[in-house]
């Protein structure tokens, strides 16, 4: 009897090396699983933002293209405008120092 007994005790030992094995393996095998996780979730944090940045230089350098061409487009009609209120300008100008000289002289 005594010998069974110290077979199951044994047995138990045994047992209760292999569970803590397990465990040690276990929490080795979920360390290196979150540093994985955290490893691809960096990497793909890091992608997205370089992503973002790419998409933003382009659509910058779109912007600019798309202004810089609405502005060969305007400018000129702007300068012949600025042109045509000039003469106008000039053109009232006399009319109204001859009402003011006329106001003068009346």
């Amino acid at each position: 009897m005594l010998e069974a007994f110290k077979t199951v005790m044994d047995k138990e030992q045994e047992a209760n090396k292999i569970v803590r094995e397990a465990q040690v393996k276990a929490e080795k095998i979920m360390n290196e699983a979150k540093e994985k996780a955290e490893d691809a979730y960096r990497k793909t944090y890091e992608q997205t933002v370089a992503e973002a940045k790419r998409k933003s230089m382009e659509l910058r350098k779109r912007a600019e293209a798309d202004a810089e061409r609405e502005a060969k487009i305007f400018l000129p009609q702007a300068e012949k405008q600025a042109r045509e209120t000039r003469k106008e300008a000039a053109k009232k100008f006399g009319e109204a120092v001859n009402t003011v000289l006329n106001e003068i002289l009346s």
